[in-house]
Parts: C-alpha cells; structure tokens; sequence
C-alpha cells in the first residue's frame, strides 16, 4: 500500500481534517470521564464501536471487521473492505460537492508581486513581496523587514497599489503594535505626503469641529387629524 504525506502548517489546521477533529474528540472525552470520574478506557472503547456518519461502520469493524465486546450489547458482523471502501468514497463525493457550491479558488500570485502577509496567531497584516511557490498553495514571502517566511495563500492578500519609496500603507492592515517603519502623522499632513509623493486621503478633524452642525429641512406633512388639535 503506498502512502501519500503532505505537509501542514500548523496555524492552519482544518487542512488536516480527520486528524484534527479526532484530537478535538479525545481533548473533550478525557475532560467528560475526569469530571464525571468515569473510566477513560471505557469511553474510549465506545467511541472505537460507534459508527461513523461516512460509513456507517465504527472504526473497530472497520480495521477487524468485527464488532467488539462493549458495555452495550451488540451483535458480530462479517464485512468486506470493498462495502466500506464504497461507502467512504461516496461519502467524500457528497461531502466535495456540498462544499464546492460555494467554494472559489482564490486568485493565484506572481513572482515579484507585492502582497501582505498575516502572521500565526495574530490579526494585523504586513507588507512583503512574492518570491517563490514552493507548492500550489504556498509562498514564501520575504517581508518589508528583511525576512523570509512561508505563508498559505489563505494567509495572502495581493496589494491594491504598489507603494514605492515610501512607508505609507493602508491603515486597515497594518497591525496597530507594529510601530517600526510606519510614519509619524503627528505633524504635518500635508508636507509629509509631498515628500513620500503619495496623495493622503485621510480628512482633517479641524475642519469638522468649525462646522455647524447640519439639521434636517425637509418639509413634512402632518396628518389630517392633527388639524383638531393644537400641536404647536
């Protein structure tokens, strides 16, 4: 029988399927038999002896093609692995057409593009440019700091504008604790972006505050019973 290992990031984890939702299931039975102070084994011999929604089997037919002695009654059962290898793939059929209804590819990038780039375990997005696909759906990026990293497309968003000479990005992906490299718009605003060359769109707070403040004149129509009383 040949095997197939594919390598995982570890920050992205639902490309591992099964395996990650097994280690899901074994955290949550070991918390349940701790605090009800039930057996482990126990609960663990059950979950081997329930079947599975994909093949209706539980994993101990499937790998004796028996059904164990548990807790609970139950009768043997003589399987051949050609029934349950059937049902598994028809499941997976099911399950692969479900999911592309709505699934896309998202678009793929070239070399020297510039993206930015979500690091593990954090919200903030940073700068960075393409320079290798080392597998279909991995980058390595080297950052606007100097270093390489290997990020899922998942993890990659493709730049709008490409920014040159200049510091400036987008506010919204900038992470708000990554202080190194970014402007200071203490000052002013407007002398700053002529020197960067790149046109700011952010508005002045001033020019709110002298304003008056803008009430609603249109005209409306009161009802007819309203002629009865006096309102005013």
């Amino acid at each position: 029988m040949e095997h197939q290992s594919h390598q995982i990031r570890s920050w992205l984890s639902e490309t591992n399927g099964k395996a990650e939702a097994a280690v899901k299931i074994m955290k949550n039975l070991i918390l349940k038999t701790k605090h009800n102070g039930d057996d482990p084994y126990e609960a663990l011999l059950e979950l081997r002896n329930t079947p599975r929604q994909c093949t209706g089997f539980s994993p101990a037919e499937m790998c004796t093609k028996r059904s164990p002695r548990t807790l609970i009654p139950s009768t043997s059962k003589c399987l051949s692995e050609h029934v349950v290898a059937e049902k598994k793939e028809n499941y997976k059929r099911q399950v692969k057409r479900q999911y592309d209804k709505q699934a896309r590819d998202l678009p793929k990038l070239h070399l020297g593009q510039t993206i930015y780039y979500q690091n593990p375990g954090q919200t903030g997005w940073y700068p960075g440019t393409i320079r290798e696909q080392p597998s279909p759906r991995s980058y390595k990026i080297k950052g606007d700091n100097g270093g390489f990293y290997i990020r899922n497309r998942y993890h990659i968003r493709p730049r709008k504008t490409i920014l040159k000479d200049t510091d400036v990005y987008d506010g919204n992906v900038l992470d708000d604790d990554d202080d190194k490299g970014r402007p200071d718009f203490s000052g002013n605003r407007s002398q700053h972006a002529a020197q960067s060359g790149v046109v700011s769109h952010v508005p002045d707070n001033n020019c709110d505050r002298n304003m008056p403040a803008r009430t609603s004149t249109r005209e409306t129509n009161r009802p007819v019973w309203h002629r009865d009383y006096d309102m005013d």
